[in-house]
């Protein structure tokens, strides 16, 4: 009996030892990704503090703050977002945050549900939010789809990213090397901005009705777009679909967002509509990155703009005087000097 148990042991600490090294050795591997490491940061956010979650792929990564949002009306928000995200991965994010956080609100960018999006070119996008993510079910059943439809990427490559990234051994001179973990902590909460861009203008007849045949939903991506308002549904929580500006999107695009909303039971909301553009003021000679992105100035000035939309249709709290909140008053400042935002 003692002979079993101490060889227990021995197996026991073999795997602890084992585990360390893996996970320091990764640090090493890993190329540093903004993105990754926004999504892995949201795990530090005390459980339920989050009012408002903002969901999908870059434009919402790039164009929405919810630093500035707090700044101005105090609801608390993140951005789990990533470049070309995947609607299954959008779905699988979601799944998890709602494991962790109980949010007033879900705000959802939809613009992929009209992409058919290719899981064999698309693997460093789906690695930006996959590396970021715990270990759990949720990225299991992603991982699992992708390897279903790509016999090269492998399961255990997303799981544990070192068997990925192994190849960068010899690009490492290992005498300055450090170690490069995953954010602990965000000041951002999600939002990778961008400075700068080329001045822009909008297309001829940009957002004007046509005879243009209505576009039609990647069936893939819509019935992971329904999945995600069916959970949501299901806990209780509002949802709001969006799409944030881009001058490669049309007005049929737009009408076909706004009847699926609608047969869903949500609300919709477009910020190329005419209206809500005149109330954006957003410059495109200033206020883009390029046709599908805000720089920062821009996603300042739309966020300062949504916020108010928000906290006035959902009645969301302010916790600017709450004690509980005070690292987002030290997080603000920080992030302040950082952009040198007004």
């Amino acid at each position: 009996m003692k002979g079993s148990l101490k060889i227990i042991f021995r197996c026991i600490a073999f795997l602890f030892i084992f585990t360390i090294l893996f996970s320091n050795t990764s640090d090493y591997l890993r190329r540093p990704d903004d993105e990754s490491d926004e999504i892995h940061a949201f795990y530090d956010e005390p459980k339920n503090s989050i009012d408002v979650l903002f969901m999908g792929s870059s434009p919402i990564l790039r164009g929405v703050s919810p630093m500035v949002m707090w700044q101005q009306q105090g609801f608390t928000s993140y951005v789990r977002a990533s470049a070309l995200q995947a609607p299954s991965v959008t779905y699988g994010l979601l799944s998890e945050s709602l494991e962790y956080q109980t949010p007033e609100l879900v705000v959802l960018l939809c613009d992929n549900i009209f992409l058919d999006y290719d899981y064999v070119e698309r693997e460093g996008d789906l690695r930006r939010a996959l590396d970021g993510m715990k270990m759990s079910q949720h990225k299991y059943k992603i991982v699992r789809e992708v390897t279903a439809a790509d016999d090269r990427q492998t399961m255990l490559s997303y799981m544990f990213p070192l068997f990925r990234y192994h190849e960068r051994w010899k690009e490492i001179n290992w005498a300055e090397a450090e170690p490069i973990p995953l954010m602990k902590h965000s000041i951002k909460k999600g939002h990778v901005y961008l400075r700068g861009g080329e001045p822009l203008e909008f297309p001829p007849d940009f957002m004007e009705p046509s005879e243009d045949a209505s576009p039609e939903f990647n069936e893939n991506a819509k019935e992971y777009v329904e999945k995600s308002i069916a959970l949501c549904k299901e806990k209780n929580i509002p949802l709001l679909m969006i799409h944030l500006p881009k001058m490669a999107w049309s007005y049929q695009q737009s009408m076909a967002m706004e009847s699926f909303a609608k047969s869903m039971g949500v609300a919709y909301l477009d910020f190329d509509r005419e209206e809500i553009r005149a109330q954006l003021s957003l410059d495109p000679s200033t206020d883009y990155y390029d046709q599908g992105h805000m720089n920062l100035g821009g996603s300042i000035k739309l966020s300062q703009w949504f916020g108010d939309y928000l906290d006035s249709t959902y009645d969301l709290p302010d916790h600017r005087e709450d004690e509980a909140y005070q690292r987002w008053h030290e997080d603000y400042q920080m992030y302040a000097e950082k952009t040198n935002i007004e």
